[in-house]
């Protein structure tokens, strides 16, 4: 739970709605027709329809026979194929105890499709559903038409249809991390639980700790996917397949101080008061013994990885607290007066130092909620007003053009951490699963990408002043959750 706050010193920040909760949901059908498909032979369509169904069951059943009956599934996927040019109603086909998984946009080159999930005991009404498109309502109508109508095809969902991501899904036999989300309306038995028991049986690495968002659980398994689809049948089958978000290592060579000059404003610094607000940097560590630094950050400097200290070993996140402390040094080094310091300085290393193939990667939605922990209960006993600074970004590339801005684990993290949710740490897992408390809310400073690939002489317009800003605008947008240089 955050510490508690003084009144807030931002008033030059004005947030004009409050929070509200929202509830993941498949994006809506943006392409093709709302109209219905015309079927003159509707008892053909059933019978096609009632077939893929019928062969997805039996495949299933055979499937979940060879699982361990503790693992074995009450249900089962099926996906939907939209009729080319038209759009599903979902929420027509997954009524009526059935749950909706995912829905997958319609392209150029491919139909809308839907996974939805059905448990055992719903087979009969849904096959029911499906038949009654044969007959007609008191208007003349096919029955469940909105249903039926634009469905042409039922089948058992192949492993590229649960990928959520813009770029095409891995191979199959490419052994590789996974980001798995798994919904509570699929199953009673304990998802999680389920899977780290058949990682275990089948060999495969997991991470420490799964992430709670909302009411889904998210996990990371390292295997191919080929083998992931072992878990459709079984009490761990996911909803949604994502590329993970880890933190990796980052390189980066700090500029030479003007030691002379910084030693000489070292000396003119005066400490802030003790209650003072602080700026908690999210980054590479800090340097504690920094000169301009160490007054400010008062021996507040941690590390979510037990294995390193908290020292910054890239300079990337002595710049970033140097810069949120002191602002342009010009002013400063050009001064001869004292300089009272309104706000203090906090780190938590966020960026390894080095990680090597042995070692299990963590999700970066994890080590941000850990960190924000760690910052918040340290020094439970000196509640103060703090703000997050998080100034590290996935380095986009002209093969990896940046993000075009959708939610993800990641983001869906940040979202509720700044809302007021409250999180609790545990050794194997992470929860942020209350309504959001305005009273609690926190305000985090994210970046959102880089000027990369330009030359100072690029950034400078005819009058030779920089044009830095007009460059954000033009740049791409990159994942807060990777750390890299900034």
């Amino acid at each position: 739970m955050p510490d508690p706050v003084p009144p807030r010193f931002t008033p030059h920040l004005l947030v004009m709605w409050p929070p509200k909760t929202l509830v993941p949901r498949p994006p809506d059908p943006a392409r093709g027709s709302n109209s219905f498909v015309t079927r003159p032979d509707r008892q053909g369509h059933v019978e096609h329809l009632l077939g893929g169904l019928e062969d997805a069951a039996r495949a299933s059943a055979a499937a979940r026979d060879r699982a361990a009956p503790s693992e074995r599934a009450s249900g089962f996927a099926i996906r939907v194929e939209a009729a080319e040019g038209h759009s599903l109603d979902p929420d027509k086909l997954a009524n009526s105890g059935l749950t909706l998984m995912s829905v997958r946009q319609a392209t150029e080159t491919s139909p809308q499709e839907a996974l939805i999930w059905i448990p055992d005991a719903r087979l009969p009404a849904f096959t029911e559903k499906i038949s009654q498109f044969t007959e007609d309502t008191p208007g003349g109508h096919p029955k469940q038409n909105a249903a039926v109508a634009n469905a042409e095809h039922i089948g058992r969902p192949a492993f590229d249809k649960l990928w959520q991501e813009d770029t095409p899904a891995p191979s199959a036999d490419e052994q590789r991390w996974w980001e798995l989300w798994f919904d509570p309306r699929l199953t009673e038995a304990d998802q999680i639980a389920t899977l780290q028991r058949i990682a275990a049986t089948n060999g495969w690495q997991m991470t420490a700790r799964s992430i709670r968002i909302g009411e889904y659980r998210v996990a990371h398994v390292a295997t191919t996917g080929a083998q992931l689809m072992t878990l459709f049948d079984t009490n761990a089958c996911p909803s949604e397949i994502r590329r993970p978000s880890f933190v990796e290592e980052v390189h980066t060579v700090a500029r030479a101080l003007q030691y002379d000059l910084a030693a000489d404003l070292a000396d003119r610094l005066e400490p802030p008061a003790a209650d003072a607000p602080v700026v908690c940097i999210l980054d590479t560590g800090v340097r504690q013994e920094h000169p301009l630094l160490k007054q400010a950050l008062a021996d507040r400097a941690q590390s979510v990885f037990a294995n390193e200290e908290p020292g910054d070993h890239a300079g990337h996140g002595t710049q970033m607290a140097g810069l949120a402390l002191l602002g342009d040094l010009a002013a400063a080094l050009e001064s001869n007066s004292a300089i009272r310091l309104a706000h203090g300085l906090e780190s938590v290393k966020i960026v390894p130092k080095r990680i090597t193939h042995d070692d299990t990667p963590r999700a970066h939605a994890e080590v941000t909620v850990e960190a924000v922990s760690n910052a918040e209960t340290a020094r439970s006993e000196q509640p103060r007003a703090r703000v997050y600074s998080m100034a590290v970004t996935e380095h986009s590339t002209p093969d990896r053009n940046g993000s075009d801005g959708r939610a993800s684990l990641p983001s869906a993290t940040l979202d509720a951490l700044a809302a007021g949710t409250s999180l609790t740490v545990h050794d194997d897992r992470i929860e942020l699963i209350d309504a959001p408390d305005p009273a609690l809310s926190r305000l985090i400073v994210v970046s959102a990408g880089n000027v990369r690939d330009h030359l100072i002489a690029d950034l400078q317009q005819d009058d030779g002043t920089l044009h830095h800003l007009g460059h954000c605008d033009l740049s791409r947008i990159e994942d807060p959750p990777m750390p890299g240089t900034s």
